[in-house]
Order: structure tokens, then C-alpha cells, then sequence
């Protein structure tokens, strides 16, 4: 097989367990057997793949050529190529093992890694795409990951819509014709997928107006359609809300007041079209303080007060991830990256957090930047499983600064 044409599709392949379009094929035909050995939503669910383009990446660098022992070469790789970004994240999840093992001593519990693991495994799709991107034969390979990046998120998007309109069952149950009756009246279709595929979708258009790339017109459209299409569908507050202020920050940011008025047009259209299709917007999910809005708050307000209680240090992940709130039967665990990181293990561990972060998305600060982390930690506060896919907008905030990718 041609090289270059090895590369492009071992990239593809990568972004595809990056975004976790796999899961959505696994959970449709519950083929658990495929996740079983890998824990749903911590490890890479394409294993091999993941494991042959760290294998490629390696043998394609000089490390390789240097020792004949590969397992020294590789590890002496990884640690001449770290940054400060890699070693403060070792820093970091030896802060959080060790919280985890005094607070399981002192309580008497198990020691739990459910909130150590996502981080370990978004690092290393950022670390080894960055390494990877050194030394690729492709040409504008960071070009080319973008548009699979794109492609990945459009194509899981794209699914969502097929499996509502019938096309494709869905994951939630037998589709039935009620289904398109509520999305054209207006009214939210459950799924167990939705806010899945409504943050991710944030995280496409994010890139689609702050990293744009020459991608052909007709794509552009039919990407935006599908886009706000499955927003409007999903009817999910958080990823509504983080889509509305990065559209008009950046048209703010353009100084244009032609355009501004056209993006004041489209809202007003899209509350037009609301008035056509009958929606009374006073009773309206989107527009009205229900119950889930009610048990978000709730369970906010219940896990600070825990919080406060060992602000400095946690409780331990396995203390927080045991933590439900609720009257009834169905007790919850909250909804919010912070409060159960802050939870679990405290403002000491939460400023190494931050400043991980700051490092990992953010050593220049640019107005493309801070859109960046503001719809990460605008994910962060409704969406507290979505670790991984996150670390995608990494690449394009060290892309934004002009430099090779691995310097800090």
C-alpha cells in the first residue's frame, strides 16, 4: 500500500476512537463484548489501531534508529519529547492516586481511578498526535486532521439523524412514526445518546468558525445544517446555550454590522418558525425552569455543601462517585465536572487541574483561545463524561500559536 495513503487512513482511524464514534456502533448493535476489556468511555475502544500508530510512530523516529532494546528507545522517547504540559499532567495523577488511597485507608473504602483514567487516556491521544504529527509523510497533516476531525463528528451526527428519521433504529428503542410527530412539533426526543452528540457537536462548531479550513461550500452548508439541525432536535439547554454564545461572540469579534443583523435575522427566523410550528414558548422546555433544571441546581447546591466540608484535600473519587442526592429511588449523582473534581479532590488538586489546563490549551492567550476553553468548561458545567474529545480543541489552540506542536 502506498505510504502516504497507509498514513491518511491510520489518522482517520485515530480521530474516529478520538471523537468515540465506535461506541454509538457498539451500544446500537450492544456489542458489549467489544467494550468489555476496555471499560465504556475510558479506553480506546479501536485498541489495535491505537496501539499500531503508536507502534508507526515510534519506528518512523530517530529513537528507533538509537537503541537497539525498542522498549528503552520508546520510553526514553517519551521522556526527551515531554512537556511541561506531560509532566505536569504526571504531577497531577499521582496528587490524584495518592487523595484516592488516603481517603480509601481513612474511610475504610476501595480506592477508585474512574476520574484518573479519562484524563490518562485524553492525554495520550494528545500526546501521541503531536509526536505523530512531526514526523508524518503527509502533507499539512494538521489540515488533514482537522478535516477528519470534521468528517468524524458530521458522520456520528449524521447517524443520529438516520436513526430518528427510522433509516437506522435507534439506541433507545423500536423507532416508531411518533417519533418524527414530536421532533416536527417541536418536542424533545429522548435517547441515551443525545447530549453525547450535542456537546460534540459543540465542539464542531467551534472549530468549524474559529478554525475554519478551505473546505468546499456545499460541505460547509450541509455541515451546518446537520449541525443545528441535531442541536434544535436534542433540545439540550447547556449545548444550546454554549452554541448561541460562541455564534455571537464571534460575530461580535468581526465588527461587521451587516453580519451582525443577518445572525440577529436568523434567530428571529428560527423564532418564526418556532410560531409556525404551533410551539407555545411559555411552556416550552427550552424556555421554562422544569424539573431536570430544578435537580441540576439541587444536586449543585447538595455537593458544594459536601465540598465545604474538605475544601482543601477531597473526599476521594470513590466517595464522590457514591455520592447521590435525591428523595427517591432514583438518586443522582451531579451533572458538573468541577464540583466532583473539586469533590473528590479539593482546591490543592483542582489549581494543578487549572493549570494543566492552562498549559495544555492555552500558553498564548488569543481571542481563539479563550472561545476555546470557554467551551470547555462550558462542557465541563453540564457534561462531566465528554473528557477526551475535549482535548481535540488542544491541537488546534498549539496550531493557533504558530509553533511545532510538541514545544511548550
Amino acid at each position: 500500500m502506498n505510504r502516504i495513503l497507509f498514513e491518511r487512513i491510520l489518522v482517520f482511524i485515530f480521530v474516529l476512537s478520538w471523537v468515540n464514534f465506535p461506541k454509538i456502533v457498539y451500544d446500537k448493535f450492544s456489542w458489549d463484548f467489544m467494550t468489555a476489556y476496555h471499560g465504556k468511555n475510558l479506553f480506546p475502544f479501536l485498541l489495535p489501531i491505537i496501539l499500531l500508530f503508536v507502534i508507526y510512530a515510534y519506528l518512523r523516529s530517530d529513537w528507533s534508529a538509537r537503541y537497539k532494546n525498542s522498549f528503552i528507545g520508546f520510553f526514553t522517547m517519551l521522556i526527551n519529547r515531554s512537556t511541561i504540559a506531560d509532566q505536569l499532567l504526571i504531577i497531577l495523577v499521582c496528587y490524584m492516586v495518592l487523595i484516592n488511597y488516603l481517603t480509601a485507608i481513612i474511610d475504610q473504602s476501595d480506592a477508585n481511578f474512574r476520574m484518573v483514567l479519562p484524563i490518562i487516556t485524553a492525554h495520550f491521544f494528545y500526546f501521541f498526535y503531536t509526536r505523530y504529527s512531526q514526523l508524518s509523510i503527509i502533507d499539512n497533516i494538521n489540515t488533514y486532521f482537522y478535516k477528519c476531525v470534521v468528517f468524524s463528528i458530521f458522520l456520528i451526527l449524521i447517524l443520529q439523524l438516520l436513526m430518528f428519521s427510522g433509516v437506522i433504529p435507534g439506541l433507545t428503542g423500536i423507532y416508531s412514526p411518533e417519533i418524527n410527530e414530536k421532533i416536527f412539533s417541536g418536542i424533545r426526543v429522548d435517547g441515551g445518546h443525545i447530549g453525547y452528540t450535542s456537546y460534540l457537536g459543540t465542539i464542531l462548531l467551534y472549530l468549524m468558525i474559529f478554525h475554519s479550513k478551505k473546505l468546499p461550500i456545499y460541505y460547509r452548508t450541509a455541515v451546518y445544517l446537520t449541525l443545528f439541525s441535531v442541536l434544535i432536535i436534542n433540545q439540550t439547554r447547556g449545548a444550546l446555550l454554549i452554541a448561541i454564545i460562541m455564534l455571537f461572540s464571534y460575530f461580535i469579534s468581526l465588527k461587521n454590522i451587516k453580519i451582525f443583523i443577518a445572525a440577529l435575522s436568523v434567530v428571529i427566523l428560527l423564532l418564526v418558525v418556532f410560531w409556525f410550528l404551533n410551539v407555545d414558548v411559555s411552556t416550552h422546555r427550552l424556555f421554562t425552569y422544569d424539573s431536570s433544571t430544578e435537580a441540576r441546581l439541587y444536586l449543585m447546591t447538595e455537593t458544594f455543601d459536601v465540598f465545604t466540608e474538605k475544601p482543601l484535600f477531597g473526599h476521594g473519587s470513590y466517595f464522590v462517585e457514591n455520592l447521590r442526592f435525591g428523595k427517591t429511588v432514583d438518586q443522582q449523582i451531579v451533572h458538573n465536572y468541577y464540583l466532583r473534581f473539586l469533590t473528590s479532590y479539593g482546591l490543592i488538586g483542582f489549581s494543578i487541574f487549572l493549570y494543566y489546563f492552562k498549559h495544555l490549551f492555552a500558553n498564548k492567550l488569543s481571542f481563539v483561545n479563550i472561545m476555546g476553553l470557554f467551551v470547555i468548561f462550558s462542557i465541563f458545567t453540564f457534561e462531566p463524561y465528554l473528557m477526551w474529545s475535549i482535548y481535540i480543541i488542544a491541537i488546534f489552540s498549539r496550531i493557533d500559536q504558530k509553533k511545532k506542536l510538541y514545544t511548550t
